[in-house]
């Protein structure tokens, strides 16, 4: 679709980017995108914006999108991936929801779930983490 269409994010230490390319757009909702980031390619995985990095850059929590399907929708989850380790964790979702990553404070990552007619805010010790997976 062309850079115009391409949200680009730098880590803060200026070593890798993560670029959002769009992808499409939901009937009466927002767009969403494919995930590059620094050279590693997420297929035909589906994110939204936005996207945040850890302060060290290590960590990327990024929205990714399970369905596109109207009716069953949004089904959208929270995702840790470190680069470094090449690994990811799936550590929020939520149905009828958007996930949204706010703030990376120390080892806490601040982030929220809009629903329609509500707001979730949640708080998740990162070093807690234990579902981490291999980067497929």
């Amino acid at each position: 679709m062309g850079e115009r269409y391409t949200i680009t994010t730098a880590s803060p230490d200026g070593a890798l980017a993560a670029r959002l390319v769009l992808a499409g757009e939901v009937r009466f909702g927002p767009s969403y995108y494919a995930l590059a980031v620094g050279g590693r390619d997420f297929g035909q995985r589906m994110f939204g914006e936005p996207l945040l990095w850890s302060p060290s850059s290590q960590l990327l929590a990024v929205q990714e999108w399970l369905t596109l399907d109207y009716s069953a929708g949004p089904i959208t989850a929270l995702v840790l991936i470190d680069l470094a380790m090449g690994r990811e964790a799936t550590v929020a979702q939520a149905t009828k929801g958007f996930v949204v990553p706010e703030t990376f404070d120390g080892a806490a990552l601040t982030y929220r779930i809009d629903y329609a007619a509500k707001v979730e805010r949640h708080t998740l010790d990162v070093a807690g983490v234990a579902a981490w997976a291999a980067l497929g």
